[in-house]
């Protein structure tokens, strides 16, 4: 693992929202594609937030219940996230994202968005790099 990168476990053109994209679009699309959360990217696909099925949640809930305006992307996304390089090691990534809540990491490079990498992903490689440490 210590010479792996994170361009070797990367998903490659991950499902992502547009910005102004409606709130019933994102549902739509956090459901299809059971990720907890979605890159929000521009036209040139430069990486600008992420939103997440509790953003969705809670916006769902507020609008709801007080008939707001459409709810946009923009409206309820985060744009504070940790992202990754492709060139990163994997055990830097999985040092750097141990205290992270979030369950998807954005691959960035140049501003751009180049993939994603699943906390399950990280998950696995470290769990296989523990058997090899020990039987079990």
């Amino acid at each position: 693992m210590s010479t792996a990168v994170v361009k070797e476990i990367m998903k490659k053109s991950p499902f992502t929202v547009q910005c102004q994209t409606p709130l019933n679009e994102i549902v739509k699309t956090l459901v299809k594609t059971q990720q907890s959360q979605l890159p929000v990217v521009n036209q040139s696909n430069k990486l600008i937030g992420m939103v997440s099925q509790v953003d969705c949640h809670k916006a769902l809930l507020v609008s709801g219940y007080h008939c707001d305006q459409p709810v946009k992307v923009n409206n309820i996304m985060a744009e504070s996230y940790p992202v990754l390089n492709p060139q990163d090691r994997l055990s830097e990534a999985a040092i750097k994202t141990q205290e992270e809540t979030a369950d998807i990491f954005a691959v960035v490079e140049e501003d751009r968005l180049v993939g994603i990498v699943k906390r399950v992903d990280l998950l696995t490689l470290l769990n296989e790099n523990l058997s090899l440490c020990s039987p079990a």
